[in-house]
């Protein structure tokens, strides 16, 4: 126990990333030949499959950039069920966990992007049913972490493995592909913060209190439920169209 958790947690991640830094000194220092010279990002981004996953996997990563942004706000007010937070949402994490390989061996034998695109429908059902949801409804929102969090769990290994495989042809000895990817996913999670919490408060929602205006509650289901739900579309459609290797 210490009386500054995040003090020492900011001194250990310093003193991991330090010692990660020294370990990677020699590879740094390196030349590297013609043929092992990564691509340059223009020239990934000059490719269409390349940027067209690079789009989906930003609208694909927003409703969680979302439901992550308003997750403690749901459960606590729209739910009313203060301190099931924590158990909620570890069992949307195991949930992601187990799923994952089930989602791989369903798509060696019925295909990447079919498979991709039935987690997503099952990912806008929950969201779907979570609109509808009100004060006591825990239960069915258990149903609903299990559900997306399963979907989550395909997102987080199909998606990147279509993209590698792109990468494989564009990029073969570069990492410049997988900063961008996860430059896209990040940014998902920066434009959720900066478009939300200010709506939100613009409906009259105040964190912590105990009793929110109709009006907050509202906004609080659409933001969270719907809003997934058109960006999960737009992906789905996106999907549907793209042309990918078997």
């Amino acid at each position: 126990a210490t009386v500054a958790p995040f003090a020492l947690f900011a001194l250990l991640f310093a003193l991991v990333t330090l010692a990660a830094a020294l370990a990677m000194t020699p590879e740094w220092g390196r030349r590297h030949s013609a043929a092992e010279r990564p691509a340059r990002i223009a020239t990934i981004l000059s490719d269409p499959l390349a940027r067209r996953l690079l789009l989906l996997a930003f609208l694909n990563a927003t409703p969680l950039a979302v439901t992550s942004t308003l997750f403690l706000f749901f459960v606590e007010s729209r739910l009313a069920a203060p301190g099931l937070e924590g158990p909620l949402l570890v069992l949307f994490f195991f949930s992601a966990a187990v799923s994952a390989p089930l989602w791989g061996a369903l798509a060696a034998r019925w295909g990447a992007k079919r498979v991709l695109l039935g987690a997503m429908v099952l990912s806008m059902g929950a969201f779907a049913l979570a609109f509808g949801l009100g004060a006591g409804d825990t239960a069915a929102f258990a149903a609903i972490c299990i559900a997306t969090g399963a979907a989550t769990g395909a997102d987080l290994t199909l998606l990147p493995a279509l993209f590698a495989r792109r990468m494989a042809a564009v990029s073969p000895n570069g990492g410049q592909g997988f900063g961008l990817w996860s430059l896209v996913t990040k940014a998902s999670l920066a434009v959720a913060a900066v478009v939300l919490l200010p709506t939100l408060e613009a409906a009259g929602f105040v964190s912590g209190r105990a009793e929110q205006s109709d009006a907050a509650l509202r906004t609080l289901s659409i933001l969270y439920a719907l809003i997934p739900l058109a960006l999960k579309s737009l992906a789905i459609g996106l999907l549907a169209v793209t042309r990918l290797e078997d």
